[in-house]
Protein backbone atom coordinates (compact mmCIF):
# COMPACT_ATOMS: atom_id res chain seq x y z
CA UNK A 1 0.00 0.00 0.00
CA UNK A 2 1.40 3.39 -0.96
CA UNK A 3 1.90 6.10 1.63
CA UNK A 4 -0.73 8.30 -0.01
CA UNK A 5 -3.70 5.93 -0.15
CA UNK A 6 -7.04 6.92 1.38
CA UNK A 7 -9.31 4.01 2.28
CA UNK A 8 -13.00 4.79 2.71
CA UNK A 9 -16.03 2.69 3.56
CA UNK A 10 -19.62 3.87 3.11
CA UNK A 11 -22.80 2.53 4.69
CA UNK A 12 -25.53 4.06 2.57
CA UNK A 13 -29.10 3.89 3.82
CA UNK A 14 -32.35 5.57 2.98
CA UNK A 15 -32.16 8.20 5.71
CA UNK A 16 -28.42 8.71 6.19
CA UNK A 17 -24.96 7.69 5.03
CA UNK A 18 -22.03 6.86 7.29
CA UNK A 19 -18.42 7.18 6.15
CA UNK A 20 -15.43 5.66 7.89
CA UNK A 21 -11.90 5.81 6.58
CA UNK A 22 -8.20 5.82 7.22
CA UNK A 23 -5.08 7.14 5.55
CA UNK A 24 -2.31 4.64 4.96
CA UNK A 25 0.48 6.87 6.26
CA UNK A 26 -1.30 8.09 9.39
CA UNK A 27 -3.14 6.64 12.35
CA UNK A 28 -6.03 9.03 11.78
CA UNK A 29 -9.55 7.61 11.77
CA UNK A 30 -12.01 9.47 9.56
CA UNK A 31 -15.73 9.55 10.33
CA UNK A 32 -18.44 11.54 8.61
CA UNK A 33 -22.19 11.42 8.07
CA UNK A 34 -24.32 12.61 5.20
CA UNK A 35 -27.85 12.30 3.84
CA UNK A 36 -29.36 9.03 2.70
CA UNK A 37 -28.73 7.97 -0.88
CA UNK A 38 -30.82 4.90 -1.67
CA UNK A 39 -30.98 5.11 -5.48
CA UNK A 40 -34.48 3.63 -5.51
CA UNK A 41 -35.72 6.55 -3.41
CA UNK A 42 -33.72 9.52 -4.65
CA UNK A 43 -32.63 8.34 -8.10
CA UNK A 44 -29.16 7.28 -9.18
CA UNK A 45 -28.05 10.77 -10.17
CA UNK A 46 -28.91 12.26 -6.78
CA UNK A 47 -27.42 9.26 -4.98
CA UNK A 48 -24.11 9.64 -6.80
CA UNK A 49 -24.11 13.40 -6.22
CA UNK A 50 -24.67 13.01 -2.47
CA UNK A 51 -22.06 10.27 -2.06
CA UNK A 52 -19.40 11.99 -4.14
CA UNK A 53 -19.93 15.21 -2.17
CA UNK A 54 -19.38 13.33 1.09
CA UNK A 55 -16.21 11.70 -0.23
CA UNK A 56 -14.97 14.96 -1.77
CA UNK A 57 -15.29 16.65 1.63
CA UNK A 58 -13.11 13.96 3.20
CA UNK A 59 -10.56 14.30 0.39
CA UNK A 60 -10.47 18.09 0.56
CA UNK A 61 -9.25 18.00 4.16
CA UNK A 62 -6.22 15.87 3.29
CA UNK A 63 -3.26 16.73 1.12
CA UNK A 64 -1.06 14.37 -0.86
CA UNK A 65 -3.64 11.66 -1.57
CA UNK A 66 -2.69 9.85 -4.77
CA UNK A 67 -5.02 6.88 -4.54
CA UNK A 68 -8.60 6.57 -3.29
CA UNK A 69 -10.06 3.16 -2.55
CA UNK A 70 -13.79 3.26 -1.81
CA UNK A 71 -16.09 0.39 -0.83
CA UNK A 72 -19.76 1.29 -0.55
CA UNK A 73 -22.61 -0.82 0.77
CA UNK A 74 -25.71 0.81 -0.69
CA UNK A 75 -29.31 0.15 0.27
CA UNK A 76 -31.29 -0.48 -2.90
CA UNK A 77 -28.25 -1.66 -4.88
CA UNK A 78 -29.27 -5.29 -4.99
CA UNK A 79 -28.49 -6.23 -8.58
CA UNK A 80 -25.04 -6.55 -10.17
CA UNK A 81 -26.05 -4.18 -12.97
CA UNK A 82 -27.06 -1.44 -10.53
CA UNK A 83 -23.89 -1.99 -8.50
CA UNK A 84 -21.72 -1.77 -11.62
CA UNK A 85 -23.47 1.35 -12.86
CA UNK A 86 -23.16 3.11 -9.50
CA UNK A 87 -19.49 2.16 -9.20
CA UNK A 88 -18.75 3.58 -12.65
CA UNK A 89 -20.71 6.75 -11.92
CA UNK A 90 -18.91 7.28 -8.62
CA UNK A 91 -15.55 6.61 -10.27
CA UNK A 92 -16.32 9.30 -12.83
CA UNK A 93 -17.64 11.77 -10.26
CA UNK A 94 -14.56 11.38 -8.06
CA UNK A 95 -11.99 11.53 -10.85
CA UNK A 96 -9.45 14.33 -10.72
CA UNK A 97 -5.92 14.85 -12.06
CA UNK A 98 -3.28 12.92 -10.13
CA UNK A 99 -5.77 10.73 -8.25
CA UNK A 100 -6.24 7.04 -8.94
CA UNK A 101 -9.73 5.92 -7.94
CA UNK A 102 -11.04 2.42 -7.31
CA UNK A 103 -14.70 1.97 -6.34
CA UNK A 104 -16.62 -1.14 -5.31
CA UNK A 105 -20.38 -1.11 -4.73
CA UNK A 106 -22.25 -3.94 -2.99
CA UNK A 107 -25.63 -4.33 -1.31
CA UNK A 108 -25.65 -2.90 2.21
CA UNK A 109 -26.40 -6.35 3.62
CA UNK A 110 -22.99 -7.53 2.44
CA UNK A 111 -21.11 -4.97 4.52
CA UNK A 112 -23.16 -6.04 7.55
CA UNK A 113 -21.94 -9.60 6.93
CA UNK A 114 -18.38 -8.27 6.73
CA UNK A 115 -18.85 -6.33 9.96
CA UNK A 116 -20.14 -9.44 11.72
CA UNK A 117 -17.75 -12.09 10.41
CA UNK A 118 -15.17 -10.38 8.17
CA UNK A 119 -14.64 -13.01 5.45
CA UNK A 120 -15.78 -15.99 7.56
CA UNK A 121 -19.04 -17.92 7.30
CA UNK A 122 -22.16 -16.96 9.20
CA UNK A 123 -25.73 -15.70 8.96
CA UNK A 124 -27.20 -12.28 9.64
CA UNK A 125 -30.86 -11.48 10.20
CA UNK A 126 -31.79 -7.87 9.50
CA UNK A 127 -34.99 -6.48 11.01
CA UNK A 128 -35.48 -2.79 10.47
CA UNK A 129 -37.59 -0.84 8.02
CA UNK A 130 -37.18 -3.91 5.81
CA UNK A 131 -35.94 -7.41 6.60
CA UNK A 132 -33.49 -9.91 5.15
CA UNK A 133 -31.70 -13.15 5.97
CA UNK A 134 -28.22 -13.25 4.46
CA UNK A 135 -25.47 -15.84 4.75
CA UNK A 136 -21.92 -16.43 3.59
CA UNK A 137 -21.03 -20.09 3.12
CA UNK A 138 -17.67 -21.60 4.01
CA UNK A 139 -16.60 -21.27 0.37
CA UNK A 140 -17.62 -17.60 0.22
CA UNK A 141 -20.92 -17.96 -1.64
CA UNK A 142 -23.62 -15.45 -0.65
CA UNK A 143 -27.09 -16.91 -0.03
CA UNK A 144 -30.15 -14.84 0.83
CA UNK A 145 -33.80 -15.23 1.74
CA UNK A 146 -36.40 -12.49 1.97
CA UNK A 147 -35.59 -8.88 1.31
CA UNK A 148 -38.26 -8.64 -1.38
CA UNK A 149 -39.39 -5.18 -0.32
CA UNK A 150 -42.55 -3.97 1.40
CA UNK A 151 -44.91 -4.83 -1.45
CA UNK A 152 -43.88 -8.48 -1.63
CA UNK A 153 -42.92 -9.35 1.90
CA UNK A 154 -40.23 -8.15 4.31
CA UNK A 155 -41.73 -10.28 7.08
CA UNK A 156 -40.94 -9.10 10.58
CA UNK A 157 -39.97 -5.64 9.35
CA UNK A 158 -41.21 -2.23 10.36
CA UNK A 159 -43.29 -2.10 7.20
CA UNK A 160 -44.87 -5.51 7.84
CA UNK A 161 -45.56 -4.88 11.52
CA UNK A 162 -46.99 -1.45 10.78
CA UNK A 163 -49.25 -2.74 8.03
CA UNK A 164 -50.55 -5.57 10.22
CA UNK A 165 -51.14 -3.14 13.06
CA UNK A 166 -53.18 -0.78 10.90
CA UNK A 167 -55.21 -3.67 9.53
CA UNK A 168 -56.01 -4.70 13.09
CA UNK A 169 -57.21 -1.16 13.80
CA UNK A 170 -59.36 -1.20 10.66
CA UNK A 171 -60.86 -4.56 11.65
CA UNK A 172 -61.63 -3.27 15.14
CA UNK A 173 -63.39 -0.25 13.64
CA UNK A 174 -65.45 -2.63 11.50
CA UNK A 175 -66.52 -4.63 14.56
CA UNK A 176 -63.73 -7.18 14.68
CA UNK A 177 -61.58 -8.03 17.69
CA UNK A 178 -61.07 -5.06 19.94
CA UNK A 179 -57.50 -4.00 20.55
CA UNK A 180 -55.68 -1.22 22.34
CA UNK A 181 -53.94 -0.60 19.03
CA UNK A 182 -56.92 1.49 18.02
CA UNK A 183 -56.49 4.00 20.84
CA UNK A 184 -52.70 3.85 20.65
CA UNK A 185 -52.65 4.66 16.93
CA UNK A 186 -55.34 7.33 17.29
CA UNK A 187 -53.37 9.00 20.10
CA UNK A 188 -50.01 8.77 18.32
CA UNK A 189 -51.28 10.37 15.13
CA UNK A 190 -53.90 12.72 16.62
CA UNK A 191 -56.84 10.95 14.96
CA UNK A 192 -60.42 11.48 16.08
CA UNK A 193 -62.55 9.03 14.17
CA UNK A 194 -62.83 6.49 11.39
CA UNK A 195 -62.70 9.18 8.70
CA UNK A 196 -59.47 10.61 10.11
CA UNK A 197 -57.98 7.13 10.21
CA UNK A 198 -58.95 6.31 6.63
CA UNK A 199 -57.64 9.58 5.24
CA UNK A 200 -54.39 9.55 7.20
CA UNK A 201 -53.64 5.89 6.51
CA UNK A 202 -53.36 6.68 2.81
CA UNK A 203 -50.93 9.57 3.21
CA UNK A 204 -47.25 9.88 4.06
CA UNK A 205 -48.26 11.28 7.44
CA UNK A 206 -48.78 7.72 8.65
CA UNK A 207 -45.64 5.82 7.69
CA UNK A 208 -45.90 2.09 8.32
CA UNK A 209 -42.52 1.77 10.10
CA UNK A 210 -43.69 4.43 12.58
CA UNK A 211 -46.56 2.16 13.59
CA UNK A 212 -44.29 -0.82 14.29
CA UNK A 213 -43.10 0.39 17.74
CA UNK A 214 -46.74 0.95 18.69
CA UNK A 215 -47.51 -2.68 17.86
CA UNK A 216 -44.53 -3.92 19.87
CA UNK A 217 -45.47 -1.74 22.85
CA UNK A 218 -49.03 -3.07 22.79
CA UNK A 219 -47.74 -6.64 22.60
CA UNK A 220 -45.51 -6.00 25.59
CA UNK A 221 -48.58 -4.71 27.46
CA UNK A 222 -50.33 -8.04 26.78
CA UNK A 223 -52.67 -6.88 24.04
CA UNK A 224 -53.60 -10.24 22.50
CA UNK A 225 -54.07 -8.88 18.98
CA UNK A 226 -50.70 -7.11 18.98
CA UNK A 227 -49.01 -10.13 20.57
CA UNK A 228 -50.36 -12.34 17.79
CA UNK A 229 -49.11 -9.92 15.14
CA UNK A 230 -45.64 -9.82 16.67
CA UNK A 231 -45.47 -13.61 16.98
CA UNK A 232 -46.63 -14.15 13.41
CA UNK A 233 -44.17 -11.62 12.01
CA UNK A 234 -41.03 -12.82 13.80
CA UNK A 235 -42.01 -16.43 13.05
CA UNK A 236 -42.32 -15.59 9.36
CA UNK A 237 -38.89 -13.95 9.40
CA UNK A 238 -37.38 -16.93 11.21
CA UNK A 239 -39.00 -19.25 8.68
CA UNK A 240 -36.86 -17.61 6.01
CA UNK A 241 -33.82 -18.86 7.93
CA UNK A 242 -35.27 -22.37 7.65
CA UNK A 243 -35.67 -21.94 3.91
CA UNK A 244 -32.12 -20.65 3.56
CA UNK A 245 -30.72 -23.59 5.52
CA UNK A 246 -32.68 -26.00 3.32
CA UNK A 247 -30.83 -24.59 0.30
CA UNK A 248 -27.35 -24.96 1.76
CA UNK A 249 -25.76 -26.77 4.70
CA UNK A 250 -22.36 -25.19 4.12
CA UNK A 251 -22.88 -22.34 6.59
CA UNK A 252 -21.50 -21.85 10.09
CA UNK A 253 -24.12 -22.23 12.83
CA UNK A 254 -23.98 -18.70 14.15
CA UNK A 255 -26.46 -15.87 13.81
CA UNK A 256 -26.11 -12.14 14.19
CA UNK A 257 -29.18 -9.92 14.42
CA UNK A 258 -29.23 -6.26 13.51
CA UNK A 259 -31.56 -3.49 12.44
CA UNK A 260 -33.56 -0.83 14.18
CA UNK A 261 -36.26 -3.15 15.52
CA UNK A 262 -33.69 -5.35 17.28
CA UNK A 263 -32.81 -2.44 19.56
CA UNK A 264 -36.27 -2.86 21.09
CA UNK A 265 -35.83 -5.38 23.90
CA UNK A 266 -39.27 -6.97 23.54
CA UNK A 267 -38.99 -7.36 19.77
CA UNK A 268 -35.42 -8.64 20.06
CA UNK A 269 -36.45 -11.34 22.54
CA UNK A 270 -39.41 -12.42 20.40
CA UNK A 271 -37.17 -12.68 17.34
CA UNK A 272 -34.49 -14.62 19.21
CA UNK A 273 -37.10 -17.08 20.52
CA UNK A 274 -38.34 -17.65 16.97
CA UNK A 275 -34.80 -18.04 15.61
CA UNK A 276 -33.87 -20.56 18.31
CA UNK A 277 -36.70 -22.77 17.11
CA UNK A 278 -34.91 -22.85 13.74
CA UNK A 279 -31.33 -22.89 15.04
CA UNK A 280 -31.42 -24.51 18.50
CA UNK A 281 -27.69 -25.29 18.58
CA UNK A 282 -26.36 -22.08 17.06
CA UNK A 283 -25.24 -18.93 18.82
CA UNK A 284 -27.27 -15.73 18.44
CA UNK A 285 -25.58 -12.39 18.98
CA UNK A 286 -26.22 -8.74 18.30
CA UNK A 287 -24.05 -6.97 15.75
CA UNK A 288 -21.42 -5.18 17.84
CA UNK A 289 -19.52 -3.46 15.01
CA UNK A 290 -21.30 -0.96 12.76
CA UNK A 291 -21.83 -2.04 9.14
CA UNK A 292 -19.62 0.82 7.95
CA UNK A 293 -16.70 -1.08 9.48
CA UNK A 294 -17.51 -3.93 7.12
CA UNK A 295 -17.29 -1.48 4.22
CA UNK A 296 -13.89 -0.26 5.41
CA UNK A 297 -12.70 -3.86 5.70
CA UNK A 298 -13.70 -4.40 2.09
CA UNK A 299 -11.75 -1.30 1.07
CA UNK A 300 -8.66 -2.67 2.81
CA UNK A 301 -9.00 -5.95 0.92
CA UNK A 302 -9.20 -4.10 -2.39
CA UNK A 303 -5.66 -2.80 -1.97
CA UNK A 304 -3.07 -5.24 -3.37
CA UNK A 305 -0.27 -6.41 -1.13
CA UNK A 306 2.99 -4.49 -1.70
Amino acid sequence: MGSSTLLLGLDVGGSRTRLRGERSDEGESIEREGPGANPNRVGEETAVSRLSALVDAALAEREGIERLVLAAGISGAGSPSVQSHLAEALDTALARPGLRVHVEVVHDGIIALDAAYDTSSGVIVIAGTGSLVLARTHDGTIVRAGGWGPQLGDDGSGHALGRAGLRAVAEALDGGRDTTLRDRVFDAFALNDRTDFLQTAHTDALALPDVAPIVVAAARADDSVAARILHEQVSALARQLDWLKARTTNVASRLTVLGGLTTNEHYDQALRDALRDCEPDGSIQRLESPPVLGALRRARRLVPEP
